[in-house]
This record gives C-alpha cells, sequence and structure tokens, in this order.
C-alpha cells in the first residue's frame, strides 16, 4: 500500500462510513479559540411551537415544514408572529445534540453577523428556545443551484456547458465570487463551497448558504484546522493533510471546482466513497479539461484547481478579475479555440514542402481573421496578441517563399505591429530578406524581369497620382472649398 493509500485511509477512518462524498462533514468540536468567549454570553428567550398543534398561549416563532438539513443542524420555515413576516430557524438536529452542539451553532451566528452582504442571507437574531440554541434567518426561496444545473444533463450525454447557458452560470458564479471576497475581508473563510449550498431565488437573487463549517482566519491569513471538514469532492489537496492548514487560496480551489462541476455536471473528484475520493485527490489532484473547453476558461479553471496552493489564483479576487473578462467575452472564447486550432495546423502546414495553396490560404486567412476580430473586442489581450503574431510570422515566411514582394511587405508592416519591441529584430532580418529579394526580381533581364519593372513602374506612378490627388484635396480642404459631390 502507498504512502498515499494510507492517508486517505487514515482520513476517510475519521469520517461516518456511510459519508457520502458529494455531503458536508463537520466535526463533532470545532475547537475554535472564540467559542468559548460567546457561549458565555446570554441569549433572549423567544417560543417556538409548531403550527399544527398552535395554542392560545403567545409564540414568537410558528414553526413550519422541515426544508433542509445540514451535517449538524435542521433548518425549518417559520412565521415570526410579531412582524407577520416568514423566516427559517436553525437549530441543531437532535442526533447531533451534545455539550457543545449549542456552541457551535452560537459560533456560526458569530461568524454570520460579521458578513452583510447581498448574497449572504442575513441572520435576523439568534437566541434560545427549549433551553435550545435557535438561529432565525431571512427564508431564502428558490431552486437550489445544483438542481438547476442537472436540468442540463451533462453528466449523462458527457458533453460540455457552452454559449448562453455557461455565461449565465458563470454570471451565478461571479456573484458568489464576490461574497466569499467579502468574507475574506473580514477574515472568515467559507471552506464548503459548492452548488448544493447555493440557491437561486425566484427573482434572481443568488445565495451562499451554509457557513456552518467558516472559520476565521488568524492575523496571519491562515487557519490551523484540527481536522478534516468539508465536502470530499470539492475539497483541496491541503484539507486532506494531518494537519491541515488554510488561508484564502483554499476557498480559490473550491470555487475552481464549483467552476469545473458547472461546465461538466460534476464536482472534480468523484467516488463511490470518501476514501476513494481522498486517494483520487492525492495522487492526481487536477481534473481532466479537455480540449472542448473554451481555452480562457480551461486557463482560469486549471489555475484555480492548481495542487499547489501557490500556482493558484492568491485571492478570490484575482480569480474574479480573468472570469470577467471570460464572461464579457464569452462569445469570443469558442473562436479562440477554433483559433488555436487554425494556427497549430498552420504553423505544421508551414513546415511541410508539398502544400496545397489554397487549403494553406484557407487556414491562414480564417486564423488571422479570427484573431484579429478577438483583438478588435477584446484589447489588450496578450495571448491573442501573441498567437497574431505568430500567425503573421508564418505568413511572412511563406510570401516571401512565394516571392510575392506586395504581400510580404504587407504581413511584415502588421507583424512589427502586432509583435511590438520583443519581435523587432527579427522583423529587420525579415526586412533585408526582402529587399535582396526585390533587388534579385528588378535585376533580372529576362522578359519577366522586363514585366516586374514595368509592372512596378505602373504602380509607382499610380500611387504617385493617388498621392497628388489627395495633396489636391487636402489643400482645397484648408482653402474652404467644398469638395466635389460623387
Amino acid at each position: 500500500m502507498t504512502s498515499s493509500n494510507e492517508e486517505a485511509k487514515h482520513l476517510a477512518s475519521t469520517l461516518p462510513r456511510d459519508l457520502m462524498p458529494t455531503a458536508t462533514w463537520r466535526p463533532p468540536d470545532v475547537g475554535d479559540f472564540f467559542v468559548g468567549q460567546i457561549s458565555g454570553s446570554k441569549l433572549p428567550k423567544i417560543t417556538l411551537q409548531d403550527r399544527e398543534r398552535i395554542g392560545s398561549e403567545s409564540v414568537e416563532l410558528l414553526v413550519g415544514e422541515l426544508i433542509g438539513t445540514g451535517g449538524m443542524g435542521m433548518v425549518h420555515a417559520a412565521e415570526q408572529m410579531s412582524l407577520k413576516r416568514e423566516v427559517a430557524i436553525k437549530r441543531v438536529r437532535p442526533d447531533r445534540l451534545n455539550d457543545g452542539s449549542d456552541a457551535q451553532l452560537r459560533r456560526e451566528a458569530y461568524l454570520m453577523g460579521q458578513l452583510e452582504h447581498p448574497a449572504i442571507p442575513p441572520l435576523h437574531m439568534v437566541a434560545t428556545a427549549d433551553n435550545q440554541c435557535v438561529l432565525v434567518m431571512r427564508r431564502v426561496q428558490g431552486t437550489p443551484w445544483d438542481q438547476k444545473l442537472e436540468d442540463y444533463d451533462l453528466d449523462n450525454t458527457g458533453k460540455i456547458l457552452q454559449g448562453a447557458p455557461l455565461r449565465a452560470e458563470l454570471g451565478t458564479l461571479l456573484r458568489i465570487g464576490e461574497a466569499i471576497a467579502f468574507g475574506h475581508e473580514h477574515r472568515i473563510l467559507h471552506r464548503d463551497i459548492k452548488p448544493s449550498n447555493v440557491v437561486i431565488g425566484d427573482f434572481g437573487e443568488v445565495y451562499l448558504l451554509d457557513w456552518g463549517i467558516s472559520v476565521e482566519l488568524d492575523e496571519n491569513g491562515v487557519y490551523e484546522s484540527p481536522a478534516f471538514a468539508g465536502t470530499p469532492s470539492f475539497a483541496a489537496p491541503e484539507m486532506i493533510g494531518r494537519k491541515p492548514i488554510l488561508d484564502e487560496r483554499t476557498d480559490v480551489y473550491q470555487l475552481g471546482a464549483t467552476l469545473y462541476h458547472i461546465v461538466t455536471g460534476g464536482p472534480p473528484h468523484q467516488g463511490t466513497t470518501a476514501e476513494e475520493v481522498f486517494n483520487q485527490i492525492l495522487i492526481s489532484p487536477g481534473p481532466d479539461i479537455t480540449d472542448e473547453w473554451p481555452s480562457s476558461l480551461a486557463k482560469v479553471c486549471r489555475k484555480a484547481l492548481a495542487s499547489d496552493p501557490s500556482d493558484r489564483y492568491f485571492s478570490v479576487r484575482a480569480m474574479l478579475e480573468d472570469l470577467r473578462y471570460v464572461i464579457e467575452y464569452g462569445e469570443l472564447t469558442d473562436l479562440e479555440v477554433e483559433c488555436d486550432r487554425n494556427l497549430a495546423k498552420l504553423e505544421e502546414m508551414a513546415q511541410q514542402r508539398d502544400v496545397d495553396t489554397a487549403t494553406f490560404d484557407e487556414v491562414a486567412g480564417h486564423c488571422r481573421y479570427g484573431l484579429e476580430r478577438i483583438l478588435e473586442s477584446w484589447p489588450g489581450n496578450i495571448g491573442v496578441s501573441q498567437k497574431l503574431t505568430r500567425c503573421l510570422f508564418v505568413l511572412c515566411e511563406t510570401t516571401i517563399g512565394r516571392q510575392n514582394l506586395a504581400a510580404a511587405r504587407a504581413n511584415l508592416a502588421e507583424y512589427r505591429r502586432v509583435g511590438g519591441e520583443a519581435i523587432q529584430g527579427r522583423a529587420d532580418a525579415m526586412a533585408r530578406r526582402i529587399d535582396a529579394l526585390a533587388d534579385q526580381l528588378i535585376a533580372r533581364t529576362d522578359e519577366l524581369g522586363m514585366n516586374i519593372q514595368v509592372r512596378l513602374v505602373e504602380k509607382l506612378a499610380q500611387q504617385q497620382q493617388e498621392l497628388e490627388q489627395l495633396q489636391k484635396a487636402y489643400d482645397d480642404m484648408r482653402a474652404g472649398k467644398q469638395p466635389p459631390e460623387a
């Protein structure tokens, strides 16, 4: 048995045998340094009563249906009688009640109390009822995000999400990321980011739920976890060590894992047991991102899911900046993938001796036009500029080889403009080759050489005439004369 197998087996042995890899695990004892501090303060008492057993006595909360359960808690719909509004109340599940369970729930309330953000359900109050801690929160009504993603049926078809649906779901991810970044500003790490912890409201609201295993980072921006807590299928590699040390980049990984789920229909790490998933993460933490992905989005996901935290985005904010580019220019991502294929094919064809000229020109035209179109809509894209520079270099070499001076000079001018200072040395060498070729052609005394010279003279005469016409039009404009009607 390898060391990775042993680590996976050890960690799995600390979890319940029936824990599903997509379910959240929360250790019974959180052990956070501030739990003791908040446990000493007194909470107001409120009265609860089940809706079907309502009596004549005054109650603050009328409890309704069960609307969710988690690793430790259960959430019921309720009516706050004093304000006549619907709320949600969270309590510890009866089977998870112990000496520290109320402290854990109060800890969650403490952390949620620090976070006031449109994508985080507000906490109205924390109180006690029937000697048990109760969190009273906004009731979020809508569709769990994982159910919405299931409607695309990607997991069964093997396809990936593309086009307008992809951009819509990336918009949701962006809003969730903003909530996570807000939490990081307050030194709070979520640790359990996944589609099932997100609800899409009936009017487009997006909420990130279940901050139950979130933790507070220390003054150095790290959290030393006493044990594994989270969802195996979305876990970052550093979460499954014997003494995990976590920071903001752990949430970056889970945001990347959620991005992977959006595109493919499933989490990055899959298996039938937690041990299988842990073993997969330790041996091969990077999931398969195929060439079908839009290249710009694939880069974001690969960077977010890097096994080494130092190779990831240093913050969620940095990741969101790249995501915004993908969303804003989403219609161009598929075009970039096509351009990548054409560029690879073009460079391969340029190395071959016998190439069909028409086929080469067609591939070159598609490649160049596509890259120029992307840059026109997405200025400043360094990666695309570099690809266009490579394309123009191939075209320069090809037109020189064909002894097409006009095309070679035009391609060289574009090559200089797009490539910038980095390619000027190579461009100068190419210019000297073009000049030498021109001298060779003009010096020829045969009929072909004479024809070339005649055409050059005619072209120069035509350009001189056009220049004189432009100069006259410019002089007339300066003199205040109106240009002739066409």
